[in-house]
């Protein structure tokens, strides 16, 4: 048996307060207040072409993710087997972070963290690789559609 403990299921509402306002200071940190958007307890920034949005959300009783994610490619397009075979190969060389396809076949690049214990140089790294990597593919997944 490993010496880990299985995860406990329930959510942790003082938990996701917490990271909530872990992330909100962060934010503060690493953008002007013009720059972005907070919707509920969604947070968005523009980035070059792409929109990057970051979410706290439940996970098990002792601790909960923070999403960070932007969509590539068109707003409406779905993702065809030649894009989605193209994706996975990306995932092959990117360290941190990967492509996928959400339920409305949309492609989406996203970088998960464990948010119980948040520092602010993880997530800076998971904001940047999230922008960076985005951006640079979203108009490399939109030929990939062009040239289906």
């Amino acid at each position: 048996m490993p010496k880990f403990t299985a995860l406990k299921e329930g959510t942790n509402d003082a938990i996701i307060a917490s990271t909530q306002q872990k992330v909100e200071k962060y934010m503060g940190q690493l953008f002007h207040e013009h720059e972005i958007v907070k919707i509920d307890d969604f947070y968005t920034f523009t980035f070059g072409t792409i929109t990057v949005t970051i979410q706290v959300l439940p996970w098990h009783s002792e601790d909960v993710i923070v999403k960070v994610y932007s969509y590539v490619g068109e707003e409406n397009q779905e993702v065809t087997a030649e894009m989605r075979d193209e994706l996975l190969r990306l995932n092959s060389s990117i360290p941190f972070g990967s492509f996928g396809v959400n339920f409305e076949k949309q492609a989406i690049f996203t970088y998960s963290l464990p948010g119980a214990n948040l520092d602010y140089n993880e997530f800076e790294a998971a904001v940047q690789m999230v922008a960076k990597v985005a951006d640079e593919y979203d108009e490399a997944v939109k030929s990939i559609a062009v040239v289906a």
